[in-house]
C-alpha cells in the first residue's frame, strides 16, 4: 500500500480544496483544467490522482451537501468508467455517498439547461470528464468526488459572494476535504 502522499487531490478552485491536507492542486473551471492538469502531472508525477469540486444536482432527492461518487463520467464525447474496486472502497469509507453516472458540461449549467441532463446523471460539473480522460490516457489511477452545492430546483448565482452560497461552498468545502481524505485512502489500497 502507498502513502497518501502519493495521491494529489485536485480541483477547479481553491476554495474547493479548503479543508484538503497534503499535495493539492487548484486547475481552473472547466476545459482549461486539462492543460493545468497537464502541467501538475509533469512537475509532481502522482501515482493516482483524486478529482473533487462542488457539482450541480440533478434529482430532487440530491440536496446541498449530498457527496456523490462517480461510477460513470458523461459528456459530449462519450463516457469514461471509474474503476469499480476502488470506488467500492471509498464506497466503505463513506458510506452515506451516492453513487451514480456525473455529467461533464463545460459551461456553468442554469436551472433551465439542468432539465437536458435530468434522467442520465446524478450530478452535473464542469470538468471532470476531462480531467478523466487526460489521467486514463496517462494510465494514471484516478476517483472523483462532487459535492452537491445546488440543488436541482436552484441556480447557483455568478456572484459567489452572496452570503447563502458562501456559507453553503464552506460547508460543502468541508465535505470535499472528508471525500479527499477517503479518496486517497481508496486509490493506496488498491
Amino acid at each position: 500500500m502507498g502513502a497518501p502522499s502519493e495521491v494529489t487531490v485536485v480541483a477547479a478552485l481553491r476554495t474547493e480544496l479548503l479543508f484538503v491536507r497534503g499535495p493539492k492542486a487548484a486547475l481552473g473551471v472547466g476545459p482549461r483544467a486539462q492543460t493545468a492538469l497537464r502541467r501538475v502531472l509533469e512537475r509532481r508525477s502522482p501515482k493516482a490522482v483524486a478529482v473533487v469540486g462542488y457539482a450541480g444536482g440533478l434529482r430532487a432527492d440530491l440536496r446541498p451537501g449530498t457527496l456523490v461518487f462517480p461510477d460513470l463520467l458523461l459528456d459530449r464525447k462519450g463516457t469514461v468508467r471509474v474503476g469499480a474496486e476502488r470506488l467500492a472502497r471509498a464506497k466503505e469509507l463513506l458510506p452515506q455517498a451516492r453513487v451514480g453516472p456525473l455529467f461533464t458540461d463545460e459551461k456553468l449549467t442554469r436551472r433551465a439547461e439542468k432539465e437536458k441532463f435530468e434522467g442520465r446523471a446524478l450530478a452535473v460539473d464542469m470538468e471532470t470528464s476531462v480531467l478523466a480522460r487526460e489521467l486514463f490516457r496517462r494510465g494514471i489511477p484516478f476517483l472523483a468526488a462532487r459535492v452537491i452545492l445546488d440543488a436541482y430546483e436552484e441556480e447557483a448565482p455568478r456572484d459567489w459572494r452572496k452570503v447563502l452560497w458562501a456559507g453553503r461552498a464552506l460547508r460543502c468545502s468541508w465535505v470535499l476535504g472528508q471525500a479527499a481524505k477517503a479518496l486517497r485512502e481508496a486509490l493506496c489500497a488498491a
